[in-house]
């Protein structure tokens, strides 16, 4: 349970006391990201359910999708969205190693970051809007954030830390089997009710953290929690461009 809340203090801004220090190594936690990413999803869900009863896109077309990527971001903090942003106006400067790593800390946002922001919220509004028409829309929103946590628990475990010492590298310390093992079993959990399509969110899942894992670990030598925070946030974009066409 103190994992879980860990988890939960972490990835979102619930109102979690996460309990003090037992001891336990912090990438215990990431056994549960997949369920706090369900809970994520759950309320999405609710939301985009109440604005459907509340017949918003008869009048409004891209509002019910608009309202419900302001509230993701905002039960996340925009934790993900930093990461991103940071990752995009370093990842893609032809500068050192040393160089991009000192750009990922740098608090101010840069072009390649702003403008990966925008193009990222564009393509999550448009495919949100389109997947909320499926009659299996609201399934989806839970199963989505799920399996973006997932794939950042499998990046914990697969990728070496490229700034030992630092946030990220503390936060994947633990992470082994178990972890992944409980992470994955949650995932498909989220991800059953949808049937023949979990397995083509997974794929987009998977494509995700593969592409941004792999130019993390050319360009940086390896990830760090910005770098989990870029997977997730492309992992929910991929999904949910599948997601329009899961009828």
């Amino acid at each position: 349970m103190h994992d879980f809340l860990r988890a939960v203090g972490l990835l979102t801004i619930l109102p979690v006391r996460p309990p003090a220090d037992d001891g336990a190594k912090p990438g215990r936690a990431m056994a549960y990201y997949p369920l706090v990413g369900a809970l994520i999803g759950g309320l999405l869900a609710g939301l985009a359910w109440l604005l459907g009863r509340a017949s918003l896109a008869a009048v409004a077309p891209l509002l019910p999708a608009a309202l419900v990527l302001a509230a993701w971001a905002g039960l996340t903090g925009a934790l993900h969205l930093d990461g991103w942003s940071d990752c995009c106006d370093a990842l893609f400067v032809p500068v050192s190693r040393e160089r991009r790593l000192e750009i990922m800390k740098d608090p101010r946002l840069g072009g390649f970051g702003a403008a990966g922001l925008i193009l990222l919220l564009l393509v999550k509004l448009a495919a949100l809007q389109g997947a909320l028409e499926s009659p299996v829309g609201l399934l989806t929103l839970i199963a989505i954030p799920a399996l973006a946590r997932w794939a950042a628990v499998i990046a914990a475990r697969a990728y070496p830390s490229a700034r030992p010492g630092g946030m990220g590298d503390y936060f994947r310390r633990g992470v082994g089997r178990r972890e992944i093992a409980v992470a994955t079993v949650l995932a498909a959990l989220a991800a059953g009710p949808l049937l023949w399509r979990a397995p083509l969110l997974w794929a987009g899942a998977g494509l995700a953290l593969l592409g941004v894992g792999g130019l993390a670990r050319r360009q940086l030598g390896g990830l760090s929690g910005d770098v989990y925070g870029a997977i997730i946030e492309l992992a929910e974009a991929a999904m949910l461009v599948i997601a329009v066409g899961l009828r």
